[in-house]
């Protein structure tokens, strides 16, 4: 006989498990299944040889005030997960045009009282740029919400032009746009950005979790379980059962489960086209969920290091001819690979001396590309990448146990199915582009009775796992408001 539930919840990453750890500690009757071993979706913390480490390198923002202590606190789990704040947070390595050197400096992950001075000393802005500098600052963090909810359909990019800004701001902004929303910043919606920056301004960037981010999505595992929940990891949902244009529970490779209500972490096109079937929506809303774009990919590789070689937790290095564009995007899909390119870099026993064996360090470097799961210039970006590395870090590579690359192949193996073609290797999900951001972000409500969407595709803003969960807070409000309903009109 099948089991019954009020909520079933597709997939463990930030935005389901969040999700269904509110629901089971709000008194619902909640099942929470993931095809992986361990829960975390894309922010998963793995194990080996007395390492803890995510797969790639993974950004957090804003650090005070997050929608992870906010949960933490609602499930009263404070004590199982710190949230790591340190002085010396990020380096920030930038070169200018004409330069062969990459000038450094280092900031914390919370604000203070002397403003983003890392910022200001590594891009060298000249004294006669800083009123227009300023003017931008005072613009983008002062800015009203509403007036914020005007700017969906304008690019970041745009935004800035009207402004005077010196080329190393912009080529900071364009970095910026690229690791925080891993998108061009010509297509980035500036309300986005905006609502992002601010949050960023009043509580910091470059959070980290105790035990590894996907820490974070164990504990909130744990909280379904002790709040009457059930969770099934090592669990594929194979297809979301419908009838009469309704919801009824899911068929999974370890059972079928029965429940009026199913959220979905498993992206938004893969849930629709693959787990509910196209034969369940109209043409319309189909032609709209195919033509959704992803964000870029994420691709790299990860270094065991014999002894401690990095300084600090996260580097981010960039230059005027790095940061990404749709014009240098398209070259790259060409084939062209730049010689230049932004290099993320998170050391996570910098963070937390727990994550690595005594005396060594792993470091996850990763840049950007298409989300093609079949990537045609996987190994020329990974051999140019490799040779980046030894040129941003002299000395690294002779301190190199073992390495592992990883593409946008593994991303979507992990993480998400490949539904429609060149896309599924994505970084975060969805692209937080112009057209899908704001009043145009897809609804977390399916037009199919009891379906919902979490985590980085409905839902939710801001900055990848952030933006996750704050999607799993939101639609488990949306959810507790369908049960009171349902119960209502019965």
């Amino acid at each position: 006989m099948e089991e019954k539930y009020e909520v079933i919840v597709i997939g463990a990453g930030i935005g389901g498990a969040t999700c269904a750890a509110l629901l089971a500690r709000r008194g619902v009757k909640t099942l929470l299944v993931d095809k992986n071993s361990i829960p975390g979706g894309k922010a998963i913390t793995m194990a080996k040889q007395g390492f803890r480490y995510e797969l790639w390198p993974i950004s957090g923002g804003p650090s005070l005030d997050s929608r992870f202590a906010q949960v933490l606190a609602e499930l009263g789990m404070q004590s199982e997960v710190e949230i790591l704040t340190p002085q010396e947070a990020v380096m920030m390595m930038y070169r200018s045009a004409g330069s062969d050197q990459y000038r450094g400096s280092v900031g914390p992950a919370v604000p203070t009282p002397q403003g983003p001075t890392a910022l200001l000393e590594v891009l060298a802005l000249q004294a006669e740029t800083l009123p227009e500098v300023a003017r931008l600052f005072a613009d983008i963090t002062q800015m009203p919400a509403q007036q914020i909810d005007q700017l969906d359909d304008v690019t970041f990019a745009d935004f800035l032009s009207r402004y005077r800004l010196p080329t190393p701001l912009l080529s900071y902004l364009g970095m910026w746009s690229t690791i925080v929303f891993v998108v061009p910043i010509d297509a980035l919606a500036t309300s986005e950005a905006i609502k992002t920056f601010q949050d960023f301004t009043r509580s910091g960037a470059a959070r980290y979790h105790s035990g590894g981010f996907g820490r974070m999505a164990e504990v909130f595992c744990q909280s379904v379980e002790r709040n009457g929940g059930k969770v099934l990891l090592k669990t594929r949902a194979l297809r979301i059962r419908v009838e009469n244009g309704a919801v009824t529970g899911i068929v999974t490779d370890n059972g079928t489960f029965a429940a009026p209500i199913v959220v979905s972490n498993a992206g938004l096109q893969p849930t629709v086209l693959r787990l509910a079937g196209e034969e369940h929506f109209d043409k319309s809303y189909l032609s709209y969920v195919k033509g959704l774009i992803p964000s870029l990919g994420i691709m790299g590789i990860r270094y065991f290091l014999s002894k401690p070689f990095f300084d600090y937790p996260m580097y981010l290095t960039f230059s005027d001819s790095a940061y990404l564009d749709t014009a240098r995007v398209a070259k790259m899909n060409a084939g062209e690979i730049p010689d230049e390119m932004v290099v993320f870099n998170v050391v996570p026993a910098r963070y937390d001396a727990s994550l690595a064996p005594a005396g060594k360090q792993c470091a996850l470097v990763g840049t950007l590309c298409a989300a093609d799961p079949e990537l045609p210039y996987a190994e020329a970006l990974w051999n140019k990448l490799d040779a980046m590395v030894e040129r941003l870090w002299p000395g690294m590579h002779a301190c190199v146990e073992s390495s592992e690359r990883y593409s946008t192949s593994h991303v979507s193996r992990l993480t998400r199915d490949a539904v429609v073609p060149g896309r599924g290797g994505e970084c975060v999900g969805l692209a937080q582009i112009v057209g899908q951001c704001g009043r145009h972000k897809p609804s977390a409500r399916a037009p199919l009775g009891g379906l919902f969407y979490v985590g980085c595709d409905a839902g939710g803003y801001g900055c990848g796992t952030h933006q996750a969960a704050d999607s799993g807070v939101n639609v488990a409000d949306m959810v507790m408001r369908e049960r009171l309903v349902r119960a209502t009109v019965r």
